[in-house]
């Protein structure tokens, strides 16, 4: 989880600096924002994905963690029974 948080950051930091030069630039690279939007939602998933592995193993119930995620325990264990940690994560097809 601890290089999932470096990473956040450093999209932060990264998307910080991408609003803050498109807000003075004429012209913004088209889907750049989504883009890093995108990047950073796929960091967030991840950083649930690992909490979730963490919290299971340390005795946590599906209610539990599915309430803390808005889910019912059957949805949180639908969803994510199954999950085992692949860290760096596959890259994605495009």
């Amino acid at each position: 989880m601890s290089q999932i948080n470096q990473e956040l950051q450093a999209h932060a930091y990264a998307l910080d600096e991408l609003i803050a030069a498109g807000t003075g630039a004429r012209r913004v690279v088209p889907g750049i924002h989504c883009t890093a939007a995108a990047d950073f939602q796929h960091l967030v998933g991840e950083l649930v994905r690992c909490a979730v592995v963490a919290d299971r193993e340390a005795g946590t119930t599906w209610a539990v963690i599915g309430e803390a995620l808005g889910l019912s325990a059957d949805a949180a264990r639908a969803r994510y029974g199954k999950v085992r940690l692949l860290w760096p994560p596959p890259p994605q097809p495009t």
